[in-house]
């Protein structure tokens, strides 16, 4: 702690504060300017980790977080980064944090965020598989199937295989206008309706629109009229 402490009273000079060194609960945070250009930044901090240079001593490894605001930075200008603050030998970045995302990283949310379409009647055979929440126009036959990482909404008759939350979204919903599944699937939590089909009993499970959904009393599969989900939404939001 005594070493903590010298690092956190280093003298972090009077002039541009484009780098400021904070304590926190979760140990040291660098902050960096991010309205200034990128070498008045790396000049500042050039001069700080050299005049303070002494106050880390050789005393333990002291690890600190790198927090950049909304400044884009190459890979080359942030290895540049580590490696001026590593000059001070117990000194090891352990992060970099930026508000700014890659675009990959905003095709990738967009498309696990998004809405995908399809007006189309899904036939036994039929496979269809999307990022995001799927919103169908159509029906879905025995022996078709249709897969989402989020939430699966159908205008239509589902009476094929309805898997949501494919990569583990415990809050994703199964809704249909007619439900009448052979199949549906939430997060890896199963409802079956085989014996349905075998007994060739007619009509939907329910006679207005429903949704399914995990119930986290029961944690199994539970059916709720369509008109109530907006509310259900709502709770989930406050949690």
């Amino acid at each position: 702690m005594a070493q903590l402490a010298e690092v956190k009273a280093m003298n972090t000079g009077p002039a541009k504060n484009l780098v400021t060194i904070k304590g926190t609960k979760e140990g040291l945070t660098v902050f960096l300017n991010d309205q200034c250009s990128y070498d008045a930044l790396t000049e500042e901090l050039k001069e700080k980790v050299a005049r303070d240079h002494q106050a880390f001593g050789n005393g333990p490894e002291v690890e600190v977080k790198v927090d950049v605001g909304y400044r884009f930075l190459t890979k080359e200008q942030e290895h540049q980064i580590i490696s001026l603050l590593e000059e001070a030998d117990p000194i090891k970045v352990k992060e970099i944090q930026t508000e700014v995302i890659s675009r990959e990283e905003a095709r990738k949310e967009r498309e696990e965020t998004g809405i995908t379409s399809y007006s189309q009647i899904i036939r036994s055979g039929q496979d269809i598989r999307v990022k995001g929440d799927l919103y169908l126009l159509g029906d879905v036959n025995p022996g078709g199937t249709i897969q989402a990482t989020g939430s699966i909404f159908v205008l239509g008759t589902l009476k094929g295989t309805a898997r949501a939350g494919i990569d583990g979204d415990l809050r994703a919903v199964v809704g249909a206008s007619v439900m009448d599944p052979h199949q549906l699937s939430i997060a890896g939590t199963y409802f079956h309706a085989p014996e349905r089909h075998e007994k060739k009993e007619k009509g939907p499970l329910y006679k207005e629109p429903v949704f399914a959904y995990i119930s986290e009393r029961e944690k199994e599969i539970a059916f709720e009229k369509t008109r109530l989900l907006y509310q259900m939404k709502r709770d989930i939001e406050k949690d």
